[in-house]
């Protein structure tokens, strides 16, 4: 665990809905890790050296563009690293950076790294919110949602969540991100590592080798169930 090395980019901006919580989160479970927090004008950690983990949060529409731009130069090693096994975790918009292309009817079309093959339209007119239950394997998943966009997966990737209540990420499919490798790309927010403890174990068990005892573990396992048994009520409105 000592050779643990997690990078996050850019948390100075790359930081809506309270989501620099899963790094915080991450400190917590792994405090002999070394983390690196990487400036929007640094080069990123990862470029010259090996890493465990790479986070990135979501953004500004204006933000996503720089931060196309601040890693386009790196998009082979970007590459590189998710095909030998990096784990990232990309939530909110920060999935669609490593997209095809994101069209808004306003400031036209922004080409991404074209890293996965995901293509998002985006209307700031209509802001859409929700809760979302959903299955990545056997674990139920849950999170909230709150996006302009709508986003399509290419035929050959693979989903990162079945969504089984509420909005999925798109109008054609109940489904929400992406999973490519050890590379998980996902639209709810949350923090998803803190409302999700049986997924954030086998993380942590991939990135550091080991069997890695939660921070506070049990009473994040207990509002986990709370969260679900709500979510699963029949009662509740998921829109």
């Amino acid at each position: 665990m000592n050779t643990c090395v997690i990078e996050a980019l850019y948390p100075e901006v790359c930081n809506l809905f309270g989501d620099t919580g899963n790094l915080r989160y991450l400190k917590l479970c792994l405090p002999q890790a070394t983390f690196i927090e990487t400036a929007l004008n640094d080069e990123p950690y990862f470029v010259h050296h090996p890493v465990s983990m790479i986070y990135l949060g979501p953004m500004s529409e204006h933000t996503q563009c720089t931060v196309i731009s601040k890693l386009a130069p790196y998009r082979e090693r970007i590459a590189e690293c998710i095909a030998n096994g990096v784990t990232f975790l990309a939530t909110g918009n920060a999935m669609e950076v490593f997209g095809k292309q994101i069209t808004d009817a306003q400031s036209g079309v922004t080409t991404g790294l074209g890293l996965i093959d995901l293509t998002t339209t985006r209307d700031m007119m209509h802001r859409f919110y929700s809760l979302v239950l959903g299955t990545y394997n056997e674990l139920q998943m849950v999170g909230f949602r709150a996006q302009f966009t709508r986003s399509t997966l290419g035929a050959t990737e693979v989903p990162f969540i079945q969504v089984t209540k509420g909005t999925p990420m798109c109008e054609t499919a109940r489904i929400d991100g992406i999973q490519k490798n050890h590379f998980y790309g996902t639209y709810l927010l949350g923090p998803l590592l803190i409302l999700n403890p049986y997924f954030t174990k086998q993380l942590l068990q991939q990135i550091t080798g080991e069997s890695v005892p939660l921070a506070f573990e049990k009473e994040t396992i207990a509002a986990y169930h709370a969260r679900l048994a709500d979510f699963q009520d029949k009662r509740v409105g998921i829109h």
